[in-house]
């Protein structure tokens, strides 16, 4: 009997920590996404990269499909993901983006 109960606990201290393991892993190979929202929007794409994400095209906040050719006179209204969301280095992040003439 003392046999298996010694055999059952030292299971149970590998498996905890290992699953430790994997939660320190898993934190470890995810960034938390810094909010942009209200920022120019070529200082969000250089913060976002300097972060290790991949900054895919805006999207116009008007829905005109409008390209943002000169960035600096684009600001952001909105992030996806939204700011704090943790995800793996390398993700792609979008903004969506209005002229600060509109």
């Amino acid at each position: 009997m003392k046999k298996k109960l010694i055999f059952g606990a030292a299971v149970l201290a590998l498996v905890g920590s290992s699953f430790s393991f994997s939660q320190t892993a898993q934190a470890a190979s995810c960034v938390k996404v810094k909010s942009v929202v209200g920022k120019n929007y070529q200082t969000a794409q250089d913060i976002w990269r300097a972060q290790g994400f991949a900054v895919l095209p805006a999207k116009d906040g008007k829905g005109y499909g409008r390209l943002a050719w000169i960035d600096s006179n684009w600001k952001v209204i909105s992030q996806s993901p939204r700011a704090g969301t943790c995800v793996k280095k390398y993700s792609g992040v979008r903004a969506t983006i209005i002229k600060y003439t509109d």
